[in-house]
C-alpha cells in the first residue's frame, strides 16, 4: 500500500489495465481495490471486469484482448500429408480442469471416428488424461505458438461457469478465429461476443451439444472453411490491434492530460 501511495504521490496519471478477475483471489482483493481507487484510468478487458471495476472508479474503458493480425495469419494447408482433422487447445495447463468436461466426449469421438481425429494441446505440460481420442503435445514456445496453431481443424475453449471464467478475456478463441481456424466454446463470459453463433462458430451449453457441434466439423470441411473465414474476418473488424490501437491511445492521452 505504501510503494503505491508513494507512486501516486510521484505521478497520480495511472492506468490500470485488468483482464482477470484477480480480485476473486484473497490475497490480491484488497491490493486491487487500493489500486482501482488511486487510478485515473481503469481499462478491463470485457464487460464482466469493468463492472467490478466501477464500483470503486468512475473512469472505465473497456479495451478488449486483441492481436496482431499482421502476425496470426491464416495457413493455407494446416496439416500436410497429415489426414486426420485435429482438435486444438492452446493454454498454459491443460489440466486445470476445463478440458476434463469433455473426456466423454474426446471419448466418444475416439470410438466414433477410429483413430482419424486427434486432440493437440499446445502448453507448458501435457494432458494427463486417459481417453480413447489421440493426445498429442506440442510445448508451447513464443516462436513456435503461432505454427501450432495453424495446424488446428477446430480450436475449442470449454469452460466451466465459475466466476473466475466470467472475467476471462478469451483470447484463445481470438487466437483460433484469427487464423481461420472455427471454434466450438462454452458460453461462458466473454465468450458469446466472440464466436457469432453458426457464424464463426458454436457454442455448446451441454455434452450434447458439444458432440453434435464437434462432429458436424469433423465431418463437413467446406463448412469448416466457411466459418474460419467469417472468423477471421470478425477478428480483423473487432479484435486487431488495428483497431483497438486509436481507442487505446485515446485512453491514454485522456489520464495523461487530466
Amino acid at each position: 500500500g505504501w510503494v503505491l501511495r508513494a507512486l501516486h504521490r510521484l505521478n497520480p496519471h495511472i492506468v490500470y489495465d485488468l483482464d482477470d478477475a484477480i480480485f476473486l483471489q484473497p490475497q490480491n482483493y484488497r491490493k486491487v481495490n487500493q489500486i482501482l481507487k488511486l487510478a485515473r484510468v481503469v481499462v478491463p478487458g470485457n464487460h464482466y471486469l469493468a463492472e467490478y471495476a466501477r464500483k470503486y472508479n468512475s473512469n472505465v474503458h473497456i479495451i478488449p484482448t486483441v492481436v496482431d493480425t499482421e502476425w496470426y495469419q491464416p495457413s493455407v494447408e494446416h496439416h500436410p500429408k497429415d489426414a486426420r482433422s485435429i482438435i486444438g487447445w492452446i493454454g498454459t495447463d491443460p489440466n486445470c480442469g476445463d478440458l476434463e468436461q469433455l473426456r466423454p466426449i474426446f471419448d466418444w469421438i475416439g470410438n466414433h471416428y477410429a483413430g482419424s481425429d486427434v486432440l493437440r494441446t499446445v502448453g507448458r505440460r501435457p494432458l494427463e488424461m486417459n481417453t480413447l481420442l489421440n493426445v498429442e503435445f506440442v510445448e508451447w514456445t513464443l516462436e513456435g505458438s503461432l505454427s501450432a496453431l495453424q495446424t488446428f481443424d477446430i480450436g475449442i475453449m470449454p469452460l466451466d461457469d465459475n466466476p473466475w471464467n466470467r472475467g476471462k478475456c478469451g483470447l484463445k478463441l481470438i487466437e483460433y478465429l484469427a487464423v481461420g481456424i472455427p471454434a466450438v466454446a462454452s458460453p461462458v463470459g466473454v465468450n458469446p461476443k466472440i464466436i457469432r453463433e453458426g457464424e464463426t462458430g458454436f457454442l455448446a451449453q451441454n455434452p450434447n451439444e458439444w458432440r453434435i457441434y464437434l462432429a458436424q466439423l469433423i465431418s463437413d470441411q467446406s463448412n469448416r472453411s466457411r466459418l474460419g473465414q467469417a472468423g477471421r474476418q470478425h477478428i480483423e473488424k473487432h479484435y486487431s490491434i488495428e483497431v483497438m490501437l486509436p481507442r487505446l491511445i485515446s485512453v491514454l492521452e485522456n489520464a495523461a492530460a487530466s
